[in-house]
């Protein structure tokens, strides 16, 4: 018999119609939490939306564009009306090119910045004041390795993702006292499930042989190995933990790189 940790909970995740945050979604219900998907892509919600309720678990769809100022906080003005209260709120929406520094533009600066930083800022500013009336809650911002990395491509997300790091901390820092505990999960090297099929085609087996050596466990994570550690850290087990930073790697960052691709090179010849 499963356990049952988040009966009678209201959980918001953005993004939550595709990858990691589609993941977090259903794990949330699986445990008996009532689900608000939030997302920008209506096909992709309704979907997400009919594959919970056919399972028979509460859940709905809720479409939103988190670039637009207000939207955010309309976000959780709405589900508290309607459910009220909120209990958790998982920022994961996220928006950047994958283009390098030099490439970039304004517009792009303002979307990746709008639905990856300030929608999860000001979700988590209003959801901080309702949670506070009903005595505590949690909020996790789903960052990234990213945050703590450079690479030629993406600078946008990356500088967001590090944004998102100290707001975990400055908000743990304000509402404690409030019962409300605010941490981050970055995620390391994750195959989603909609790319599991392409990344173990023979055509990436190469690739596939250089991700898998560089894990000290000898392979890739999951969107399961996220959405464990969210539902963690917003369960009683983890009553102590605030304001942290939760990497889920598989052991990627702990390793020197120059090494590391030595040893690639000798193992592989």
């Amino acid at each position: 018999m499963s356990i049952k940790r988040f009966v009678n909970k209201t959980i918001v995740v953005t993004g939550g119609a595709r990858g990691i945050g589609r993941d977090i979604a259903f794990s949330f219900a699986r445990e008996g939490g009532t689900v608000i998907v939030c997302d920008i892509n209506e096909q992709d919600g309704v979907n997400r939306e009919s594959e919970i309720q056919n399972q028979g678990m509460p859940v709905e769809f809720l479409r939103a564009d988190l670039s637009q100022r207000s939207m955010p906080q309309e976000v959780i003005r709405q589900v508290v009306q309607k459910y009220g209260g909120l209990d958790i709120l998982v920022n994961n929406a996220r928006s950047g090119r994958r283009t390098s520094a030099l490439e970039e533009d304004e517009d792009s600066w303002e979307e990746g910045i709008s639905v990856t930083l300030r929608a999860a800022f000001f979700s988590s500013q209003e959801a901080i004041r309702f949670m506070s009336q009903k005595g505590g809650g949690n909020i996790v911002n789903i960052c990234s390795i990213a945050a703590n990395l450079t690479s030629n491509e993406a600078p946008i997300y990356h500088i967001a993702k590090a944004g998102m790091l100290q707001m975990t901390r400055y908000f743990a820092a304000h509402a404690g006292k409030s019962g409300i505990r605010v941490n981050a999960v970055l995620p390391g090297f994750i195959i989603q499930d909609e790319h599991m099929a392409g990344f173990k085609d023979d055509s990436n087996k190469r690739y596939r042989e250089i991700a898998e050596f560089c894990h000290p466990l000898g392979h890739t994570g999951c969107s399961g190995d996220v959405s464990n550690a969210v539902l963690f850290l917003c369960s009683p087990e983890a009553s102590f933990i605030t304001g942290q930073n939760l990497i889920v790697d598989g052991g990627l960052m702990i390793q020197e790189q120059s090494t590391l691709i030595y040893r690639f090179d000798k193992e592989m010849q």
